[in-house]
């Protein structure tokens, strides 16, 4: 059984990789990281390799590179979020197929591993069964990034392009001229002929960076709750981050706490 490898702690990849393979040929495996995804490239025959940019203990490169001496036909794609620094020059030495940016459906998933691999509805064990397909109305939409970037790649693993996608711009609607009759709403009726008033900027600065950082927190705050509540990926950034501070923060904070519990029973105040 072939298989198609996902090497993200974030588990919502894996559930729209998983999502994209029903009713095709391929097999799901996930791995957290760099290390548990190279015992599976072993025992595996791994097609395709969907790798976080921010992976644990390694990095998608070097990845990319034992998925080739294993499997040369494999195809490698990268899934980065919001904040992810992608290296297109290594990427494209490594031989990585493409990109897909969070958010992201199972749909563009499906659509990635068909211009890698072909179609991949072929090869199931009963044909004569009816093919399953994707019911649209069982994946979550989540916006923008369906799109998958290819990088360039060498001669010896080069495959067709894609034919690029037609998006018509938004025709910019000009500003109406500001007339006499609306300066005068708001200016003087004398604002052609009053002196311009002189303002000290050694005044003027300081105070109204005073009045930037009083409103700032209450900004701040409110395009936070904003984007938590509006933004799947801003959410999916959160949630990793949090986790990410967890993993590394927690066992510190435990160890602390349980000091400090020792030291209190030890002075008799447990």
């Amino acid at each position: 059984m072939s298989v198609v490898l996902v090497v993200d702690p974030l588990a919502q990849t894996a559930q729209r990789v998983a999502q994209a393979l029903v009713g095709t040929h391929l097999e799901i495996r996930t791995a957290r990281d760099a290390n548990e995804a190279e015992v599976i490239l072993d025992r595996d025959d791994v097609v395709a390799v969907f790798t976080a940019v921010a992976l644990l203990g390694g990095n998608p490169y070097d990845l990319t590179r034992s998925v080739h001496a294993r499997h040369p036909a494999a195809a490698v794609f990268l899934v980065s979020g919001g904040f992810d620094v992608v290296n297109h020059e290594r990427a494209a030495e490594a031989g990585i197929a493409g990109r897909l940016s969070r958010p992201f459906t199972s749909e563009a998933v499906r659509r990635a591993l068909e211009g890698a691999l072909g179609p991949i509805t072929a090869g199931l064990e009963d044909p004569e069964s009816p093919e399953e397909t994707l019911d649209p109305g069982s994946v979550e939409a989540l916006g923008e990034g369906e799109a998958v970037v290819p990088f360039p790649v060498s001669a010896d693993r080069q495959r067709a392009p894609a034919a690029p996608r037609l998006v018509k711009a938004p025709v910019p609607v000009p500003a109406p001229p500001v007339g006499d009759e609306r300066r005068a709403s708001f200016l003087p009726r004398d604002w052609r002929t009053l002196p311009p008033v002189q303002v000290d900027p050694e005044v003027v600065g300081p105070a109204l960076e005073r009045a930037i950082l009083a409103v700032l927190p209450e900004v701040v705050e409110i395009l936070l709750n904003k984007a938590i509540t509006t933004s799947p990926a801003f959410r999916e950034m959160v949630e990793v981050a949090v986790e990410a501070a967890l993993r590394e923060e927690l066992p510190g904070i435990a160890r602390k706490v349980i000091r400090e519990r020792l030291a209190e029973i030890e002075r008799g105040e447990g």
